[in-house]
């Protein structure tokens, strides 16, 4: 075989060779890198799907919030009006804030209300009883995810407590809202990406491969589902920590699609290459040394053919090429001798440099050590027989293999030094030492080799090691502060920001490099007016302030400036924090502080701020108007303090709407209202008194249902020789006078317009007062009952429901039969109506009975569970009465019995229900036979 032959299948065998390496090797590389990407890829799609669950379990827990800290919650948890669920706990409501359930707990775990409802399907829906669990008295609340026999539900509780977020707690409210297809379907379209929840049963663990850890530190997990799509899944956890569902999120496979197509393509250009370079190689070849060799070839075998090179070389003749060179042979060969006594004393020199050489020096041919000098055995703790003759590599630490080959590689292919090469070592006892590599191509024995001059690194290592450990503490410490903190140099431009302040603008903090900071964050071509950035960099001091950014956001700004060694400024280091809220709330407090807040008028501290600057002001004359809601306290403990807020507000929206802009009005105490009317006289005020009034009648014509009934005093200060608190005592004095000529009045018109009130509600049982009167009278005379007796049974007969005006309407008039809660509402009635009595001299006589006449004889009645004898006789009575009406009559939930069952159904209740020598008595009012009734049809 020729040497062009060999030479061309030796140039095809290092291609070939060479490019199946490098094609391995990129293939390593680009398929971890492409791995990596397309897991990146899955991990941040899975983040932005959890991230958007957990919005939406947000955007509940934020109405829970809202709900709960309301002072209309916290009443209704305690009061259960009825008014509270028919305005706020509407269908209308569950289908904006896009509940499916609403529960409220009081403090003992025990449902206040609860309700299921599915704005979609327009039903009512049953409560899971998972949903309430650990939720009762969590005092921070809870928010998340709940896997119940419908499926899994976001839920978020908050303790009940006031507006002001005082408490204490009156419960919990609990908000659900179950999670179906159509809302996935919604996060998909939202995130962009296909989305699916499947229990955990329901995925086969082998399928999946561990990727790495979210933001939250819970693992996710990848699995192939085809060359062109893969799938990440996650965890989702309950609120007990449990798990509860797997989030499914599918993702295109770019990164292993684009990485398959770039291989085809290099394999291609690599395959041309490796021919273009092996024929242009033996093409130079050829030219440049085979044909030449051939000339030369004849010239020399004679000489190689020679037993003793001492013999020399005949001297051709002639003085061409060929003769010159068989002289310079036989000179060479006279020099060989001598070269070569030279050459040993060199090698004893040489050898003697090399052992005692201070760094470890080592020769490695073919992958293999050939040669180690002392101070390599010093180094690693090997003995001579021990390195030589074993390969490079097993010396080198498993993490820096690969590099050190790839080294290698690259030497011998430059064939140029290569220098200040790290990597690690392993010694003999087990330690690992760095190392830093000075390499060279040399000829050993015949054949290429390296040479290596091996420096010990470790304590340089180790400084810089640590020097990285303490700038990612560093770096790590900056990114978890919420303040925005940025180093500007002396132009405002950024030169490092942390996470927060990328945030801030949505970018990465490596996009805010080499920008300014006024524009960034302000929009501004040139600094804010005081910036504290500038002044500290202008003084050389830390400067403070505060700036308003053009999205309407407060930022408390701290600037601390950086210096040289010589004390010069170089820029400065900005700490920056949103006060946005805090802002916020200063102006709530700031408010909160100055006015009432139910009804927006100014407060009792504010009125009295006011009396003690006008003291000392020129706006005299100065009238003072005071004025009290009669009636508050009976409309509190009747129809709920709900409706007395409505006074309240009633009552204010009146005092605003009479008096003048320039005069103070404030609402003093619970039901007392106080104005200072500056540069006023006597005259004007009382002008203005009779405005109020008239106001009052005008209101209460369009509202007789709730009147409103004002005692008013007003007083006048002439000049600053009179003293206001004097000139206030002496409005209240009048008032009061005022409220005792009108008290009687105005509790008879309020419990006048409670008994309008209960003639409306009466609409459905017609002439019911009336047939109880005459059956109750004509018991009482069968029995001979006193005059006085008598008078009180028939008032009785008219009021006994009396306490019905605070029963909402949707209960009293209700077609079904009655909730527990609906019934509760009910049994306060006897109550309402006791207190109502008691506000009226003209029914205080009755307030007794009306409280007891829902009592029964066995003791089981309400609201005091008294039995027998102790129930006045006249309240036995009406119970006889009233029930004999009730099952004769129409009802819209049941039709009415005949007199016969209904005679038959009192004897049943006698001695339980009823007093069983009574309904003697009762049944001895009918005739004998027919039994005929005596009473009017």
């Amino acid at each position: 075989m020729s040497l062009k032959v060999k030479v061309l299948l030796v140039l095809c065998a290092v291609f070939a060779f060479l490019g199946l390496i490098f094609f391995a090797v990129s293939h390593i590389i680009a398929g971890n890198i492409a791995g990596k990407l397309e897991y990146d890829s899955i991990r941040e799609n899975v983040e932005r799907a959890l991230q958007a669950l957990e919005r939406e379990i947000a955007a509940l827990d934020k109405s829970a919030a809202d709900w709960a800290t309301w002072d209309d919650t916290y009443i209704f948890v305690e009061d259960r009006n009825r008014e509270y669920i028919e305005k706020n706990l509407v269908d209308n409501v569950f289908q904006i804030l896009r509940l499916n359930y609403a529960v409220f707990l009081n403090t003992r775990g025990e449902r206040v209300y609860a309700r299921g409802y599915d704005p979609e399907a327009d039903q009512e829906i049953s409560i899971p009883p998972g949903i309430v669990f650990t939720a009762h008295n969590q005092t921070d609340g809870l928010k998340g995810l709940v896997v119940t026999p419908q499926g899994p539900m976001l839920v978020a509780a908050r303790p009940i407590l006031k507006s002001d977020g005082s408490g204490p707690a009156r419960g919990t409210l609990i908000f659900g809202r179950t999670l179906r297809d159509k809302d996935l379907k919604e996060l998909s379209e939202i995130t962009r990406l296909p989305l699916s929840l499947h229990p955990p049963e329901a995925i086969d663990s082998r399928d999946l491969k561990p990727a790495g850890f979210l933001k939250n530190g819970e693992p996710f997990y990848v699995s192939i589902i085809s060359p062109e799509e893969s799938a990440g899944f996650a965890v989702i956890k309950d609120l007990q920590g449990e798990s509860a569902l797997i989030l499914q999120v599918n993702s295109y496979r770019r990164a292993a699609q684009a990485f398959l197509s770039a291989r085809q393509v290099f394999g291609l250009f690599l395959a041309l290459a490796a021919a273009l370079c092996c024929l242009l190689a033996l093409f130079w070849l050829d030219r440049a040394v085979l044909s030449r060799l051939a000339r030369l070839t004849a010239a020399v075998t004679g000489i190689g053919r020679s037993p003793s090179p001492a013999a020399g070389i005949p001297l051709l003749d002639g003085r061409d090429e060929l003769a010159l060179l068989s002289s310079e042979i036989s000179k060479m060969l006279e020099r060989l001798e001598e070269y070569r006594r030279e050459i040993g004393e060199k090698e004893k020199k040489w050898y003697s440099l090399v052992e005692n050489a201070a760094e470890a020096i080592i020769v490695v041919q073919e992958g293999v050590v050939v040669f180690v000098n002392g101070a390599t055995l010093a180094h690693t703790g090997y003995t001579a027989g021990e390195l030589l003759s074993r390969p490079f590599l097993n010396f080198i630490h498993p993490e820096d293999r690969e590099s050190a080959l790839q080294h290698y590689r690259e030497l011998l292919e430059k064939k140029s030094p290569l220098y200040s090469c790290p990597f690690k070592i392993l010694a003999k006892d087990g330690s690992v030492k760095w190392v830093e590599t000075n390499s060279v191509v040399i000829e050993w024995e015949g054949k290429p080799a390296t040479l290596h001059f091996l420096t010990d690194i470790t304590p340089r290592k180790i400084l810089e090691e640590e020097l990285q450990r303490l700038m990612a503490e560093k770096s790590l410490i900056l990114d978890s502060l919420t303040e925005l903190v940025v180093f500007l140099d002396r132009d405002m431009h950024v030169i490092w920001a942390n996470r927060a302040a990328g945030q801030s603008v949505g970018k990465n903090p490596e996009e805010l490099f080499g920008a300014k900071c006024h524009e960034i964050w302000q929009g501004k071509s040139a600094p804010c007016p005081g910036c504290p950035v500038v002044r500290a960099m202008e003084t050389g001091q830390v400067c403070t302030g505060e700036v308003a950014s053009p999205d309407g956001r407060f930022w408390s700004i701290t600037a601390t400036p950086v210096k040289d060694k010589e004390g010069r400024v170089i820029g400065a280091v900005e700490a920056t924090l949103d006060i946005t809220e805090r802002k916020r709330y200063e102006e709530q407090l700031k408010f909160l502080s100055l006015h009432d807040s139910l009804t927006g008028l100014y407060n009792r501290a504010f009125f009295q701020e006011e009396l003690r600057r006008l003291s000392g002001s020129r706006e005299y004359p100065i009238t003072i108007l005071v004025a009290d809601l009669d009636g508050l306290k009976l409309v509190n403990d009747t129809l709920g303090h709900a409706k007395g807020d409505e006074m309240l507000q009633a009552c204010a929206d009146v005092l605003r709407n009479s008096l003048r802009r320039s005069d103070i009005v404030a609402r003093i105490g619970g039901d007392e209202f106080a104005a200072i009317l500056p540069k006023t006289g006597e005259k004007t005020g009382e002008d203005l008194a009779r405005r109020i009034r008239s106001a009052v009648e005008a209101y209460n014509k369009e509202h007789p249902e709730l009147p409103l009934h004002l005692s008013l005093g007003v007083a006048t200060c002439q000049s600053a020789a009179e003293s206001l608190e004097e000139t206030f005592k002496k409005a209240d004095d009048l008032m009061y006078r005022n409220k005792l000529l009108n008290r009687a009045n105005a509790r008879n018109q309020m419990v006048s317009a409670l008994l309008a009130a209960l003639k409306e509600k009466d609409s459905l049982t017609s002439g019911h007062a009336e047939r109880l009167q005459e059956m109750c009278l004509k018991m009482g005379e069968k029995l001979g009952l006193s005059p006085r007796q008598m008078a009180d049974l028939a008032l009785l007969a008219q009021v006994h429901d009396l306490g019905k005006v605070a029963v909402p309407d949707s209960v009293l008039f209700k077609q079904g039969p009655l909730t527990e809660e609906e019934w509760e509402l009910m049994r306060q009635h006897p109550e309402k109506g006791y207190r109502i009595a008691l506000s009226s001299p003209d029914l205080a006589g009755v307030a007794d009975l009306i409280l007891k006449h829902h009592e029964r004889w066995d003791g089981k009645g309400y609201p005091l569970g008294i039995k027998g004898e102790e129930i006045p006789v006249e309240c036995r009575m009406l119970a006889i009465a009233d029930a004999f009406d009730a099952i004769t009559s129409e009802r819209p939930n049941r039709k009415p019995m005949t007199q016969e069952e209904a005679l038959e159904e009192l004897k049943k209740g006698a001695g339980s229900q009823f007093d069983p020598r009574l309904v003697e008595v009762f049944l001895s009012l009918f005739s004998e036979g027919e039994k005929r009734s005596p009473f009017r049809s």
